[in-house]
């Protein structure tokens, strides 16, 4: 059994790896805004402002699963949300490092959180990978500040990866459940051109990602987490409405309308980029869902 504190528990993500390491026999503990429990797990708080964490949450700790950081779709881009999505990713990451070096807690891993936008939104036919720049727009100037704020756990001799998350299909959350409700009312429509890639991973791969990553020694440095299907938004928004048996016809929804509805925000729709997954297969991992259509038929079978 090994220990593992998870930032960003109470997430979509952070809850599925909790039940997954639960289920491998593993102990999950989180930090969060307020102490207690949730089902089996025990919640202890930290608070970024006041640059405060409960130590004891690091009893007998071997590993960190870092997932903090304030929505991205959720609110307007404003200055000061900007700054917000931006300071509660590094500054989380900061802390963390803090406490851990300035009490020499003897932690073995730690796994952060990044996403496939470090890559920008510049239209391209390229596929991805790691050894790959980054773009120069707000996402991936925000990916690059978050990845480096990792660099001090590497140089203190700890096992680090970095994990560039896709677009994360799942019941419980995220864009999926967003679209589903839409797409069964029959009123399913792609996005902007539709031309656009959908770097899409089922949640089950992402949490066994995570899993691995934490557990196996063979995994450093950055990966990119997307399925090996690159469909285009409109590809994927026709699969979607077929999965649930639902007709495909309206045109797709302008630009200058997700534009006047979301602001600066409308990018997370209107852009993608293909996303290499070689290099994660390379260790020996196999993706679950791999096929868009079997991914969707699974999500559509299951509330």
């Amino acid at each position: 059994m090994t220990k593992i504190l998870i930032t960003g528990g109470s997430g979509l993500v952070g809850k599925t790896i909790s039940e997954l390491l639960l289920k491998q026999g593993h102990e999950p503990r989180w930090l969060s805004r307020e102490a207690g429990t949730w089902k089996e797990i025990r919640k202890y708080k930290w608070n970024l402002n006041e640059k405060y964490v409960d130590e004891s949450a690091f009893e007998g700790v071997e590993a960190v699963i870092h997932l903090a950081g304030a929505g991205i779709i959720e609110k307007r881009w404003t200055d000061s949300y900007k700054k917000e999505i931006i300071d509660s990713r590094v500054k989380s990451t900061q802390l963390l490092f803090d406490v851990i070096s300035k009490n020499k807690f003897p932690i073995k891993t730690v796994v952060g959180s990044s996403a496939v936008g470090f890559y920008g939104s510049v239209p391209s036919e390229h596929s991805f990978s790691e050894v790959d720049s980054a773009g120069n727009d707000f996402l991936a100037e925000t990916c690059v500040d978050w990845e480096k704020s990792y660099q001090p756990f590497v140089d203190y001799g700890i096992r680090t990866v970095i994990v560039r998350t896709g677009i994360v299909l799942s019941n419980k959350g995220g864009a999926y459940a967003k679209m589903k409700p839409i797409f069964n009312l029959g009123l399913g429509a792609a996005a902007a051109s539709g031309k656009q890639y959908f770097p899409w991973i089922h949640i089950n791969d992402l949490t066994n990602i995570y899993s691995q990553s934490v557990l196996k020694p063979k995994y450093h440095g950055v990966y990119n987490a997307a399925a090996s299907q690159a469909p285009t938004n409109k590809e994927f928004s026709k699969q979607l409405a077929k999965s649930l048996h639902k007709p495909f016809f309206l045109p797709n929804i302008p630009e200058f309308i997700l534009n006047s509805v979301l602001g600066e925000r409308a990018i997370t729709l209107t852009s993608g980029l293909k996303i290499s997954n070689e290099k994660i297969k390379n260790t020996g991992f196999v993706f679950g869902f791999d096929d868009l259509a079997v991914a969707l038929k699974d999500l559509s079978s299951h509330d």
